[in-house]
């Protein structure tokens, strides 16, 4: 019983260390963005929003959050991980189907997250791909 007790204390330790190591400070970009958009499988309306990605991403993804600028409506995103050539480019990327935007990535300072396709942008890509544009929204 105390074994398992010391075994049972060592993982809760480690654990506890694992997860501070990899909750570092949080990295953030105020977009103003000018039209409706699906961030995930939410549609936002235009306005001003706050993107914030942890600055200890992991290589294998993490997640984004978007909330509005008065920190209401927050929409939380499983992203793949990448990285920005410009690490003073800190940018949204949206893929746009006839009139309807899908938050693609998001870049801040030098790291990009890959925002993953959901079952209404896989349906309008396959039916719109002729009118598929991209569109990019920097930083003010």
């Amino acid at each position: 019983m105390r074994n398992n007790l010391v075994v049972l204390s060592l993982v809760a330790a480690f654990t506890l260390m694992t997860t501070f190591a990899f909750a570092g400070a949080v990295t953030t970009m105020h977009v103003s963005v000018p039209f409706d958009f699906y961030a995930g499988e939410q549609q936002l309306p235009a306005g001003e929003y706050i993107f914030e990605m942890g600055s200890s991403y992991l290589p294998t993804g993490g997640s984004v959050t978007v909330r509005t600028s008065d920190g209401a409506g927050i929409v939380m995103m499983l992203t793949r991980a990448g990285t920005e050539k410009n690490l003073d480019s800190n940018h949204l990327l949206f893929n746009k189907y006839g009139d309807k935007h899908f938050l693609s990535s998001v870049s801040i300072r030098g790291t990009k997250a890959g925002v993953k396709m959901q079952k209404l942008e896989r349906e309008l890509r396959a039916q719109i791909e002729k009118d598929r544009s991209v569109v990019k929204i920097a930083q003010r």
